[in-house]
Order: C-alpha cells, then structure tokens, then sequence
C-alpha cells in the first residue's frame, strides 16, 4: 500500500512488517520494521510521534531507534519521542543508534537529558555505529553500511560530508535494506544486493538534469535509484521531491 502524497508505503513478508508513516526530501522520513517480538525505528523526523499514533504503532513499544544521520529531516521529532515516552512512564531502556559523528542526535539527546536528568524514569543510550558495525535485538540483527551524504543549502551548493549510513536488516529470515540519504557508491549497491525488500532515497527526479557530483555526494534521481533497486527482490522508492509546494 502506498501514498504518492505523504510517501507512505507498507510491505510484510511472512511476520515481519514494514512502515514507511511519511517520507518526503527537505521535511521528514520515518521507517518501520518490526515483526511479532521486536519494533525498530529508523528515523524520526519532524511529525514522527503523530505518524506513530495516527497508526496505532504505539511509541512505547519502539524496542531501539536507530538514525541514518542528523540532517533535522532524519531527526528533528527526536525530543518528542523523548518526551512523550517519558510523559507515559516508559520504563524499559531506549537505546539509540547513530554513524560516528552524527552530531546532531548527539546533540539532541544530551539536552533532553539534562533538561530532564532527574525526571525520566528510563534509561537513554547512545551508540556511535562504525562502518559493517552490527547489532542484535532479541533476533533481529541490523548492520550499519556507509554511505556518502554531503548536506547542501540552497544557493550554497555542495557542503562538506557529514556521518551517514544505511542499514541492512535481518529478520525472521527476511533482508530489509534502508538507504537513509545517499549519493551513488559501492557501498550502496553492496547494502542492496539480494535484499528482499531495499528503501532507497531518490530525491531527484532524473540523472540528465544533474551534475555528477550532486548524484555521487549528495543524492540519487528516480532513474538511478530504480537501477540500484534491480539488485533487490523488491525496491520503493522514497525521500522523493514534493509533489506540489503546497505553501505556495
């Protein structure tokens, strides 16, 4: 089932199931893959608490977070997350994974918790990912893959790299393949190959529009995407352009 509009889309497989709430470049994107025992988030941008909810995918029972990297349409709903767990009394530990460096969710969770180191009844831990690092969630295991992001600022062109990754998950015998934001590489192909199902970014709409170093820093096109997707059982496309500016 899929949404052009919002990007949504959901995918199951035997148990294990896929959500993508909302995904959309430059605002937000959130990813869901969880099966009967484990539910694990792959960012949580801006609206994410509200997509959980609207869903009935309760943020309590989210068993680990784990970020591509901190651009604020990755991670901005961060602190709602925090909050609205902390508000309900969630009392298990939340673990959260991100690539060495990402500053960002760093950043955001070191404040929540100092804002609230002597009122949050859980336990809030961060673990820096290392290229082909992976971990294990009851038996699901996700493996962090690197990938090549620089961020990019209108009228300001290319900017410098920053930490990303895209993980592969496996899970009750089924791969599920995330990109996060990525330009064209090896490791992209790598993280795709053979999955039984790859969400890969695909910002752009085509290739021939664009200079080669924006498709191998910064982003992929729907052409080229599609093409990386052939190396999967079966692919979507998400992080698409807006559809309409609907603030025009």
């Amino acid at each position: 089932m899929s949404d052009a509009e919002t990007g949504s889309h959901s995918w199951q497989s035997g148990d294990v199931r896929v959500d993508i709430p909302f995904s959309r470049a430059g605002v937000a994107q959130h990813i869901i893959v969880r099966n009967r025992k484990v539910s694990l988030l792959f960012d949580a941008a801006d609206g994410v608490l509200r997509d959980l909810l609207m869903r009935g995918l309760t943020p309590l029972k989210i068993d680990a977070i784990f970020f591509t990297h901190g651009h604020y349409d990755h991670m901005a709903g961060l602190h709602a997350l925090l909050g609205f767990a902390r508000m309900t009394e969630r009392t298990q530990p939340l673990p959260i994974f991100a690539p060495v460096g990402c500053a960002e969710v760093l950043a955001a969770v070191e404040m929540f918790s100092r804002c609230y180191h002597d009122s949050t009844p859980f336990e809030i831990k961060v673990t820096e990912l290392s290229p082909y690092q992976e971990v294990k969630r009851n038996d699901v295991s996700v493996t962090a893959y690197p990938m090549v992001h620089c961020g990019s600022i209108a009228g300001a062109g290319v900017l410098d790299p920053i930490a990303a990754c895209g993980y592969r998950v496996e899970c009750d015998g089924k791969t599920v393949a995330i990109s996060g934001d990525t330009g064209l590489c090896d490791s992209l192909r790598e993280l795709v190959s053979g999955a039984d199902l790859a969400i890969i970014e695909a910002t752009f709409a085509e290739s021939s529009d664009l200079e080669p170093h924006i498709l191998e820093k910064v982003h992929l096109s729907e052409d080229i995407a599609r093409e990386v997707g052939k190396l999967a059982r079966e692919y979507v496309l998400v992080h698409k352009a807006k559809v309409r500016k609907a603030w025009d």
